[in-house]
């Protein structure tokens, strides 16, 4: 079995918490999240807190706002 390089797996899992932030902003549930991107949802629930710390903007979009 060959690992993964380090910074394959880190810029991945930067991936999915910008995904997971972006989703959440969108105003998806964090089970909702989990599904849609086949994770835990304890894992949807790590990453959000993560991303709090570090002073991520987790405002959802205003409806009808441009965003995505």
């Amino acid at each position: 079995m060959v690992s993964e390089e380090r910074s394959a797996y880190e810029g991945r899992s930067r991936q999915r918490r910008d995904r997971i932030v972006e989703l959440h902003r969108q105003g998806l549930k964090g089970y909702e999240i989990a599904r849609e991107l086949s994770v835990s949802p304890g894992l949807v629930s790590i990453r959000l807190k993560e991303a709090r710390a570090a002073g991520v903007d987790l405002t959802p979009y205003a409806a009808g706002s441009e965003g995505g």
